[in-house]
């Protein structure tokens, strides 16, 4: 693929295979036929390359000592972290920003929306006790922007740094026959690691643990394809106030994915946590079953919390059934923390003097794994 920058980001069109043999041979055209250029294609590879040159800035911001420059290298390159004692352990996780960006787009907003995709890669760490350490990111469009693209990377690294990861490299790929027209796709990977003593792995969950839940700023990254068709029928527009708020509809529906590492970090440490479940897509209940080991059951009190404006407005304007809401929408709740009982008052205080809204929203009982709603 054509010229990797000194993080490893490679600038290509689709990709192509390889041929071999007779077929690969090469052949004059003929003589009636035209000359045909890559940009005739749709791919301009110069453009490209002037891209990349001007988000090295924003990209080498987020190095530490520990990141190794290959000048024109094909990856990136960096010192695994060191950890006191026994070997750590690899965790990585996978996302993209999805349909978020198209609000983002239309509010101007874009470089907020891809901050979002670190911040969720971060938390999906966290929820098993790792740090996040490096970032790599894939952003596509049937034709670069480049000032959205550069847009894009100055988020992305505004928020790699907020997390301690590296921008360590990535993909910005021109692909004219696979995106439509003014798309644009930002998806990323973040690693981390993890000493296997704080691992979170849901074994320690046990009935009678208590299940806090830590407040979401607003959707986060999930829900949006609904939300967008919410608000595309109801007549109102981004720029409108959001009723019940003081704010703007683009406000809420844009608001920053929040970052828990800081409230929740010192709390692993301490040993505090008996697992911890980020809530992404599936929404609560689909989430918080993932940390449960055999025979626990969670009981998550839906009156437990004040659902947020933006959910009430999302479910009463879409006409959206609950059953539907609660798989569509955090409603509120960005993190579940299970911690044992007799903790839970000195953990809750914890996390609220870190400038965390905390509830206890059920509790972990025997019985089938699983989740149920008590709406009493």
């Amino acid at each position: 693929m054509p010229g990797a920058d000194a993080r490893g980001r490679t600038l290509s069109a689709h990709s192509e295979s390889e041929q071999r043999g007779s077929a690969a041979v090469a052949r004059p055209p003929p003589e009636t036929s035209s000359l045909m250029r890559y940009r005739d294609a749709g791919v301009d590879v110069a453009r490209a390359a002037a891209l990349k040159r001007g988000i090295l800035e924003a990209v080498e911001s987020t190095w530490t000592a520990g990141v190794r420059p290959v000048r024109g290298g094909f990856a990136g390159v960096m010192e695994f972290p060191a950890g006191p004692g026994a070997p750590r352990l690899l965790a990585a996780t996978l996302d993209g920003v999805g349909t978020k960006l198209h609000l983002a787009r239309a509010a101007g907003q874009v470089a907020g929306a891809s901050s979002d995709l670190v911040y969720h890669g971060a938390n999906d760490l966290l929820a098993h006790g790792a740090r996040p350490f490096a970032f790599l990111d894939y952003l596509a469009q049937a034709r670069l922007d480049p000032e959205l693209i550069a847009e894009v990377v100055r988020g992305l690294a505004r928020a790699c740094r907020e997390v301690q990861a590296v921008l360590l490299g990535g993909e910005t790929a021109e692909m004219p026959d696979t995106y439509l027209p003014e798309v644009l796709d930002v998806a990323g990977c973040m690693l981390g690691s993890v000493d296997p003593a704080r691992l979170l792995d849901g074994s320690r969950a046990r009935p009678g643990d208590v299940l806090l839940g830590l407040a979401s700023s607003g959707l986060h990254t999930n829900g949006y394809s609904l939300a967008r068709r919410i608000l595309a029928e109801s007549g109102i527009g981004l720029a409108d106030p959001l009723p019940g708020t003081r704010g703007s509809v683009a406000q809420a529906l844009l608001a920053p994915h929040r970052w828990y590492g800081p409230a929740l970090e010192p709390l692993i440490d301490g040993g505090e946590l008996h697992a911890l479940a980020h809530v992404t897509g599936g929404g609560i209940a689909s989430n918080l079953e993932r940390v449960l080991p055999a025979g626990v059951r969670a009981q998550v009190r839906s009156s437990a919390w004040e659902r947020p404006a933006l959910m009430r407005w999302l479910i009463e304007v879409g006409a959206v059934p609950e059953d539907d809401a609660r798989l569509s929408f955090n409603l509120g709740i960005g993190m579940v923390a299970v911690c044992a009982p007799e903790r839970a008052a000195e953990v809750s205080a914890a996390l609220r003097a870190a400038g965390e809204t905390v509830q206890v929203i059920g509790a972990l009982a025997a019985g089938a794994r699983g989740v149920e709603w008590r709406d009493d």
